[in-house]
């Protein structure tokens, strides 16, 4: 009876320790041309809020503009770092630059190159955000309408408290 069970925790601890290996190694670009991996971020920063989003997407547009309307008064209570992900392909990333620069964001936009921080992330829908702890992800919400982005705030409140 013990040894299913070991095999079975062996199991997962394996699919944890590739989910984050493929986490880490996700490639992002920047509005600036810019490919880097996701670990070249998680060596400065612990504490991420995430919004993987398309240009196609009304919701994902409202959330973002929401986000940077308080962005920076979220920034002065709780260090954390936001990255806006983009997961357009093809003609639709020439949209990127007009989008960021037509609503006046100030933060951080990338692009998931291959898909790759999606798939580890198992990210399905849109506009969806997840906040990850030391390489964790510790909390996700899919969707989004007015106001909701404040309990993204709330939620990295209570991570920063319970540090």
């Amino acid at each position: 009876m013990l040894k299913p069970f070991l095999i079975l925790i062996l199991f997962f601890v394996a699919g944890a320790a590739i989910a984050q290996d493929s986490l880490l190694q996700a490639r992002l670009k920047s509005l600036k041309g810019v490919t880097q991996s996701f670990s070249q971020f998680a060596k400065k920063d612990s504490l991420f809020l995430i919004c993987f989003w398309s240009t196609t997407s009304d919701e994902s547009t409202g959330e973002l503009n929401a986000i940077n309307a308080d962005l920076e008064k979220w920034k002065s209570a709780v260090p954390f770092r936001f990255m806006a992900i983009s997961v357009d392909e093809g003609k639709d990333i020439r949209k990127l630059r007009p989008t960021y620069n037509m609503n006046s964001w100030t933060f951080e936009l990338y692009s998931d190159l291959y898909g790759d921080l999606r798939r580890a992330l198992h990210s399905n829908n849109l506009p969806q955000s997840m906040i990850i702890f030391r390489n964790q992800l510790i909390y996700q919400q899919s969707g989004w309408t007015e106001g909701s982005e404040n309990y993204l705030f709330q939620k990295l409140l209570a991570i920063h408290a319970g540090r």
